[in-house]
């Protein structure tokens, strides 16, 4: 069938356009079009007057749906995940592993390389995100799977991993220059998180293969006048793609000011989501401790954060009503910038010509109205 979604203003990368359609067919982006040059045999699509937009990418999603993908590396857990996320108008996204041991790596590799072959405009790849990490900064990580990486491990990794590892999150200073030479030259985007890195190590990694930046503020070296750490010289080089979690309990919506007036476009968002979006579950059990679900945190018993209960839509919600920014601007960053850390931005993260029918249909009130994925529309729960 062919679609022509209408009756709304269109957000997408640096385009805003009011008395415009976009056309899709066979899941695909066509083209975007005056409306009354609509062809006559596209079906009309009404957006209701609400603000039309790429579908959101989520480059950090550890669960959704009841279901935390780590403890449960299998393809049904993805399309669980999936499916909680696409209420919520996040269309792609990178699912996350958190510091595991070597054979639960490889059994998440193999469950996120079918799901690529499934749904390849959904499925982005994988966030490997430890287990590599400053002693010192496991966030709520299994301190027991914290290691330092070997080049014995990435031979193991990196040809199992290879097209699906995409995002790698480690803390720089705790790895041997080799392997991190080694790892920047493989493709995959690496990122400077749960880290005790110096002003003056971070800024020689940033400009030695480290590209990114994880849950900037959280886990990681701060911005003390007189020790700088992580977060001090992500804010001071500027040229780091940097995700954020904008839910009010990661950081203060003055930091996040702060952080959009260092790094402009280089700032997205991050849901960080744990297994409770999309569900009741009022907890999550590791083993070796719990994540319970509390007044919108997800949390240690001891009130550590543990991973977060926002959505996508709730992070752009955020941008707007509680840091401020314009509603473009959240908009990008929570789908043009993130596309382009994964330089995926002619596939998702934009309405242009080829790119996945991934789209999202906001109320001017930023209330998810409607969701399509591969020009399917998603029925949403009422």
């Amino acid at each position: 069938m062919r679609y022509a979604l209408t009756n709304g203003t269109i957000y997408s990368g640096y385009t805003t356009a009011q008395g415009y359609a976009v056309l899709f067919e066979n899941g695909q982006i066509l083209d975007l079009v005056q409306t009354d040059e609509i062809p006559e045999d596209f079906i009309k699509l009404d957006a209701n007057g609400g603000i039309i937009c790429p579908g959101f990418v989520d480059l950090q999603v550890n669960g959704g749906g009841g279901v935390y993908f780590t403890q449960y590396p299998t393809l049904e857990s993805l399309n669980t995940i999936r499916d909680a996320h696409l209420q919520f108008g996040t269309t792609s996204f990178l699912p996350t592993v958190i510091s595991a041991f070597q054979d639960k790596i490889l059994q998440t590799i193999d469950a996120v390389h079918l799901a690529m072959q499934q749904s390849p405009s959904t499925f982005l790849g994988m966030h490997l995100e430890g287990p590599f990490f400053s002693p010192e900064k496991p966030g709520a990580h299994d301190t027991a799977c914290i290691r330092t990486a070997t080049h014995e491990e990435l031979d193991v990794l990196l040809e199992a991993g290879k097209d699906v590892i995409t995002y790698l999150t480690l803390a720089p200073e705790c790895v041997e220059e080799g392997v991190l030479k080694r790892l920047a030259e493989s493709g995959i985007v690496l990122s400077a998180g749960h880290s005790m890195a110096t002003y003056d190590q971070a800024l020689h990694f940033f400009n030695n293969g480290v590209t990114a930046v994880t849950h900037l503020y959280n886990a990681m070296s701060g911005i003390d006048t007189k020790q700088p750490g992580l977060a001090a010289a992500t804010l001071d080089y500027g040229q780091a793609w940097t995700g954020i979690i904008v839910d009010g309990h990661h950081c203060h919506p003055y930091a996040v000011r702060l952080a959009k007036k260092m790094l402009a476009e280089k700032l997205f968002l991050v849901s960080d989501c744990a297994a409770c979006v999309g569900s009741d579950i009022p907890f999550t059990d590791f083993g070796n401790f719990k994540s319970f679900y509390r007044n919108g945190r997800c949390e240690t018993e001891d009130g550590r954060l543990a991973g977060s209960a926002l959505t996508m839509l709730e992070a752009v919600q955020n941008t707007v009503n509680m840091v401020g920014l314009e509603v473009d601007e959240a908009i990008r960053m929570a789908t043009l910038y993130p596309a382009q850390v994964m330089k995926l931005e002619n596939r998702v993260g934009q309405l242009v010509p080829g790119a996945a029918a991934n789209l999202v249909v906001l109320g001017q009130d930023l209330q998810l109205q409607q969701v399509w994925v591969d020009g399917q529309e998603v029925a949403l729960a009422k």
